[in-house]
């Protein structure tokens, strides 16, 4: 089922399968990518409890999860609502232990203000012994040329350095300077067939999609998460810009403990874990 929320400005609509964002109009104007041409289906899942090809191993043994976790798979419950929010929300099972041994609730909440929708993560511990997850965001950008018409401004001076990775989607080791991110052209040559700009600890707290010699698109904050990836499929007229809390695991290392990963929270028993992102339509 899909609901609903809105104001005189903006109306996002999210469905419950993944709690994902399907439709996000500004003015009048759809700002998420609808796949009119195919490539993607997508519009802005949610990857919990890990962000693309990170493996869980606790207390020795290895789960089988797989990309981005499970969130964007399973159908969400819808918890709470007002006028101008939604909370959606899972908790762990048989089906989930299979591949993630953590008693959990995820919920995240949806609201919107003038043209700014906050997302908010919520994990609770229901357990005495302490859990541990990742989670990042997917959030696609229609864009009315191709993506080397576009330029993302970093907050603060970055020194980004892009991981490269394999086909699978884990880090070769290889790495490449980018720049300072004031501004960041997006590369056309690189941002084809399903390849990702990954960029490490980036300083910036927020960033800005501006259309090149124009005014910006959209701003995007991501407090507490410390990594930011781009992304498109082949040559779609969108981009993704996902803030992430982990990185993919190295193709040549062994997995190693989920707990003493880089990226990953620790919840404690019997609380929660609140992370809050923000995008701004511009």
């Amino acid at each position: 089922m899909d609901y609903t929320i809105k104001n005189e400005k903006i109306s996002v609509t999210v469905t419950d399968f993944g709690a994902e964002v399907i439709s996000v109009v500004v003015d009048g104007k759809e700002r998420l990518w609808q796949n009119p041409t195919g490539e993607w289906a997508g519009h802005a899942p949610l990857l919990f409890p890990v962000c693309g090809h990170f493996g869980v191993t606790v207390d020795g043994k290895t789960y089988p999860i797989k990309a981005h976790g499970f969130a964007k798979r399973m159908p969400f419950t819808l918890v709470d609502s007002g006028e101008d929010f939604f909370t959606f929300s899972i908790s762990s099972n048989e089906e989930t232990k299979r591949v993630y041994p953590y008693d959990f609730v995820f919920s995240v909440t949806y609201r919107v203000a003038d043209t700014t929708l906050f997302i908010e993560y919520d994990v609770q511990n229901p357990a005495k012994k302490a859990l541990y997850f990742a989670c990042g965001g997917h959030e696609s950008f229609a864009l009315d040329t191709d993506v080397d018409g576009y330029e993302i401004e970093f907050d603060d001076e970055e020194d980004l350095t892009h991981y490269y990775h394999d086909d699978g989607g884990y880090l070769t080791g290889k790495t490449q300077k980018y720049g300072n991110g004031k501004p960041l052209p997006l590369p056309i040559d690189f941002l084809q067939n399903g390849d990702t700009l990954i960029f490490k600890d980036v300083r910036s707290r927020g960033v800005k999609l501006v259309r090149k010699g124009g005014k910006p698109i959209a701003r995007v904050t991501f407090d507490g998460f410390s990594n930011l990836l781009l992304w498109r499929q082949d040559e779609a007229k969108y981009i993704c810009i996902e803030p992430w809390t982990n990185l993919p695991d190295y193709a040549a290392l062994p997995d190693k403990e989920f707990s003493q990963k880089d990226g990953v929270v620790k919840v404690e028993g019997n609380s929660n874990k609140r992370l809050v992102r923000t995008i701004t339509y511009l």
